[in-house]
């Protein structure tokens, strides 16, 4: 049988995934990586230019033109459809990589479900550089719960986690908050070398060091305190108490999105997406607890790879044998500790 090509993104706020995979056997055919490619994140002309990057990579060796169908799940995905430039930029993109086919954009929300079940309805929490909760009917969003973004919402999302780590950090700095470990993790992700102040200046030194501090976290781009992540999970695999409460907060915040959304009983899959919800990982861990408890009859799957299941509905417009979904993610995840921290 004939390869056929199509094409799965996952765009992110941190971080891009591309897979160009054959939808008559599964079989994974180039992966592509790049930055942050959300255009209300990164803005539009560099989300394109990332995106752009990781369609190349994925598709390096084979013909754009002979891709059949492409999907591309990206959070805010009706901007793109809202704002005529917005679209302009993304449609010169598709002709500039190539592809002849129709290259149809949804939400992150059902590239992740896609990922995690080949089931149609069901429920999906993902937490990654944002937070969201969805019911799922037919493979689409139908009801929601935040996925408001880092100004506005993002409850519990790996941004929100770095944001609270900082937060704890300058309390401790101020003598509001308890001193932890995990206020020298912070302080070294952001100033390095540690300042000191200058003669006759501001007094106190702890002071000094949270001017600093907010200095430096509010030099760069907001959503790039989601980087704190793997920091807070040090300290709470270290037994930080600060750094505990925090990723606990975290799952508790996660948790309530989703009971929002879900009906007590309901026996549809859930599926957990996002760097947050790494299996394994301490709030992924809190966050299947709590499920247990709320919908103890109800199968849990990780997504891993939004990439992957983008493919996988591009492969549904081609009437694929049903084993295909099983054999996309069986072939391996293109995502990184950082998945949907993006």
């Amino acid at each position: 049988m004939s390869a056929r090509l199509v094409l799965g993104l996952d765009v992110g706020g941190t971080s891009t995934r591309a897979l160009a995979a054959d939808a008559a056997s599964g079989q994974r055919l180039g992966i592509g990586r790049a930055s942050g490619g959300n255009p209300i994140a990164r803005g539009v002309s560099r989300a394109a230019e990332n995106i752009g990057a990781a369609m190349r990579e994925a598709l390096a060796g084979h013909d754009a033109g002979e891709v059949e169908a492409c999907v591309v799940g990206m959070a805010g995905e009706s901007k793109v459809a809202a704002e005529p430039g917005t679209a302009a930029v993304f449609a010169a993109l598709w002709q500039a990589v190539g592809l002849r086919c129709e290259v149809r954009i949804v939400s992150d929300v059902a590239a992740a479900f896609a990922a995690g079940t080949p089931e149609s309805d069901g429920s999906v929490l993902i937490a990654g550089t944002g937070a969201v909760a969805a019911e799922m009917v037919g493979r689409r969003p139908c009801r929601w719960r935040d996925g408001n973004g880092w100004l506005l919402g993002d409850d519990g999302s790996g941004f929100w986690i770095g944001r609270q780590a900082v937060r704890a950090a300058l309390a401790a700095l101020d003598g509001s908050g308890p001193r932890s470990a995990l206020l020298h993790n912070v302080i070294a992700a952001y100033l390095d070398p540690i300042p000191k102040p200058p003669e006759g200046g501001e007094p106190g030194e702890t002071r000094f060091l949270a001017s600093a501090l907010i200095a430096a976290v509010n030099e760069r781009p907001p959503v790039d305190l989601a980087a704190l992540v793997p920091r807070v999970l040090a300290g709470a695999a270290a037994a930080d108490p600060v750094a505990q409460h925090v990723l606990a907060e975290a799952a508790r915040l996660l948790v309530a999105a989703l009971c929002h959304i879900r009906e007590p009983g309901d026996t549809t899959p859930i599926v957990l997406a996002g760097g947050v919800l790494q299996p394994g990982m301490h709030v992924d861990l809190l966050v299947r607890a709590a499920l247990a408890e709320t919908w103890p009859d109800a199968p849990v799957h990780a997504a891993t790879d939004g990439a992957a299941g983008a493919a996988w509905l591009a492969a549904l417009t081609q009437a694929p044998d049903p084993a295909l979904h099983a054999q996309l993610m069986a072939e391996g995840g293109t995502g990184d500790a950082r998945t949907r921290l993006g």
